[in-house]
């Protein structure tokens, strides 16, 4: 396996009826996603150890590159470098291409996200303009598919 197979699509058009998802690669060399795991530790004077738990988690995927203009995602992501609030969130459809398809068919899941373009292209002048920023994963997932031959989510019933 490789990078190319964990694949994510971005609803680029998050103002509009129905979602426009573009795939999130070009322009991009890293993502790294990562978990901010929340913990509680217990230890009660009547032990001499504690106990810990893990009481959530906050997904996040760092994800940077260099400005491709034209390519769908990689506008979209620098058009949010000064945005804030509502207009910053979106859909994001997460797609493990090792999973069996049904045709073009694969099994996916679609998170609530924010998206914080934190460099829209800035760097030394021989850098080209490098780019970078976080994709913030909201709450739940739903589970569905994901048609790669028109870019469609479908909830599970």
């Amino acid at each position: 396996m490789k990078q190319n197979d964990r694949r994510i699509f971005v609803d680029t058009t998050p103002d509009e009826a129905t979602a426009t998802y573009s795939r999130v690669g070009v322009g991009f060399d890293t993502a790294t996603k990562s978990s901010n795991t929340t913990i509680q530790t217990n230890q009660w004077i009547s032990e001499d150890k504690g106990t810990t738990e893990i009481t959530g988690k906050n997904i996040q995927k760092a994800i940077s590159g260099k400005r491709v203009i034209g390519d769908d995602f990689n506008d979209f992501f620098c058009g949010l470098f000064e945005k804030i609030g509502e207009d910053c969130e979106t859909t994001l459809v997460a797609v493990d291409m090792w999973n069996t398809p049904t045709g073009t068919v694969y099994p996916a899941k679609l998170y609530n996200v924010v998206i914080d373009c934190a460099n829209d292209g800035s760097g030394g002048a021989t850098d080209g303009l490098p780019i970078s920023g976080t994709i913030y994963f909201n709450g739940e997932p739903t589970d569905g598919s994901f048609d790669t031959s028109d870019n469609t989510f479908t909830p599970n019933p």
